[in-house]
């Protein structure tokens, strides 16, 4: 297909944070990652997960959680920026192995990409026809467009960019919707993204 780059993303680990109830309901509220970023000082393109996904049905938003209570922070930082969470009122602690040394316990990336496919997978149960949707595996990866059809566990989706219309058909679990609007799916009713090929799409971020 062109105009789409395969997905050569390095693996990483990740420290695990569990929260407290204040911090579950920072999850619930939407502002835990703008609160972790800013504790940490780390900058929007620093990798969080938190494994819950919101997005809006009708008049309604829906949350699904995977695992209440904890997120995943990447690795990289030096230790004391992580277990200063600790004190931070949202945090109940940092995974860690005791010792002589305190040290983090980090989970590989394999594991965390685990989580992210169960969360697609209970998404992908409820994606409709005409929902606007980001491609977040394959060689489209990052792309977004909106779902023309809805086949079992297939989805075909329109990406259209400036100087190429994309129609590909894709299993359903490698899109994470992004809203439900009431958009006219033929080929003139799409606004258009510009194609650009950035170092996340390249396999660097």
């Amino acid at each position: 297909m062109k105009g789409c780059k395969v997905d050569q993303r390095d693996d990483q680990t990740w420290v695990v944070i569990e929260l407290n109830s204040i911090g579950e309901s920072k999850v619930d509220d939407g502002t835990l990652e703008d609160s972790l970023r800013r504790d940490l000082d780390v900058q929007d393109n620093f990798p969080i997960f938190i494994p819950v996904i919101s997005y809006p049905k009708g008049n309604r938003t829906i949350n699904i959680h995977l695992m209440e209570g904890y997120v995943f922070v990447g690795s990289g930082l030096q230790d004391i920026a992580y277990f200063a969470l600790e004190r931070k009122g949202y945090v109940s602690q940092i995974i860690s192995t005791t010792g002589r040394v305190r040290s983090l316990s980090v989970v590989p990336n394999s594991k965390v990409e685990d989580l992210r496919r169960k969360l697609r997978e209970l998404v992908s149960m409820d994606i409709q026809s005409g929902a606007w949707v980001r491609i977040t595996d394959g060689v489209c990866r990052n792309l977004e467009g909106s779902v023309i059809i809805v086949g079992g566990d297939m989805a075909t989706v329109r990406i259209r960019l400036r100087s190429l219309d994309l129609i590909v058909t894709i299993p359903a679990v490698f899109l994470e919707v992004l809203g439900n609007p009431n958009e006219d799916t033929s080929m003139g009713g799409l606004p258009e993204i510009d194609a650009v090929i950035d170092e996340d799409m390249l396999g660097h971020g």
